[in-house]
């Protein structure tokens, strides 16, 4: 409510400096929606329903769409899918998790665990 508090279910109370202290120990993230499919039968599909398509819109929603022949990822951004390219090819390996875990407080990025 307002980007200064939070509303506590159906009783509406507002419970100001929530979404603050929310943050300082968890990083905000979105969902991310991963879609085998045609990127414009997507789209169509999203554009259906003005409510919903409202939360792709605005990006409070993310979503990729991964071709079924191609194997090509688009991103929806600004109201179409564009081309997607990944800065890695394959996640590094790690024989364990738990140094990496150990040596750090920060989220930690994927890794391939052997």
């Amino acid at each position: 409510m307002g980007l200064f508090g939070v509303a506590n279910g159906a009783d509406g109370d507002l419970r100001p400096g929530l979404p603050s202290q929310m943050i300082e120990v968890h990083d905000p993230i979105r969902l991310m929606i991963i879609v085998e499919h045609h990127p414009e039968v997507v789209l169509k599909t999203i554009q259906s329903n003005a409510d919903t398509y409202e939360w792709f819109i605005n990006e409070w929603v993310h979503l990729t769409v991964i071709h079924p022949d191609t194997k090509d990822l688009y991103y929806f951004r600004h109201g179409a899918f564009t081309p997607y390219q990944p800065l890695f090819s394959q996640a590094p390996v790690l024989p364990a998790i738990e140094k990496a875990i150990e040596s750090s407080m920060e989220n930690l990025p994927v890794y391939i665990i052997q």
